[in-house]
């Protein structure tokens, strides 16, 4: 079965549909090895067809209705028992650097870009912070297991890499409620402006979700 690498950069992994932009809106990518060029929220795949979906620092650079209606549709194109395999910062790790009295300048403006990202392109951005636990917490809730939990660093940044296996299967309605509870969760109260705000994640979510969920 297929397994896709999606925003793979200048890393080509062997046995997988390597996908990536095209090198003109890289701005220092100096080599261009993507089997396919798109951008990743235009994708979509037939239903139960892929056996392993994974992303290395590409998972933070989506807001947080995106980022939920791509689990979701990455969960219709998975077959059961199918990988998803996530790398991101580690927000809480990084935020220690940050709230250390004792970190250099050097050391907090790193900790900055890796959690905020390099800003040298439009899409070098990031929206989404995640600790091992916000993670877990989406990926359960959208049907996915744990499988394995490491963490990594190097020069002086510090990731949290999750492998988790689909256990459960939705219908794009089921969906549409989980995610409703979860971004319910970023309100700070009842007010009627947070539950607008609420209802704008939401048709953000579902323009999404319309893309890359697979029925057949």
């Amino acid at each position: 079965m297929t397994k896709l690498h999606l925003g793979c950069g200048e890393r080509y992994l062997k046995g997988y549909i390597n996908i990536d932009f095209p090198r003109s809106h890289h701005s220092v990518q100096s080599r261009d090895i993507a089997d396919l060029h798109t951008n990743i929220l235009d994708l979509t795949y037939p239903r139960e067809s892929i056996e392993e979906i994974r992303l290395h620092h590409v998972f933070e650079h989506f807001r947080r209705p995106i980022a939920c209606a791509l689990v979701a549709g990455w969960n219709s194109w998975l077959c059961n028992g199918g990988t998803l395999h996530i790398e991101v910062p580690d927000l809480k790790r990084m935020s220690l650097n940050i709230l250390n009295p004792f970190s250099s300048i050097k050391a907090i403006s790193r900790a900055e870009r890796h959690l905020f990202g390099s800003h040298e392109a439009d899409w070098a951005a990031h929206y989404g912070g995640y600790d091992t636990r916000m993670l877990l917490f989406l990926l359960g809730s959208l049907g996915f297991k744990k499988d394995t939990l490491s963490r990594n660093s190097w020069s002086g940044t510090h990731n949290i890499e999750v492998r988790a296996k689909k256990v459960r299967s939705f219908t794009k309605e089921e969906s549409n409620a989980i995610v409703r509870k979860i971004l319910g969760n970023y309100l700070v109260d009842d007010s009627n402006t947070e539950k607008n705000l609420l209802s704008v994640w939401m048709q953000q979510y579902n323009d999404q979700i319309s893309v890359t969920y697979s029925d057949k």
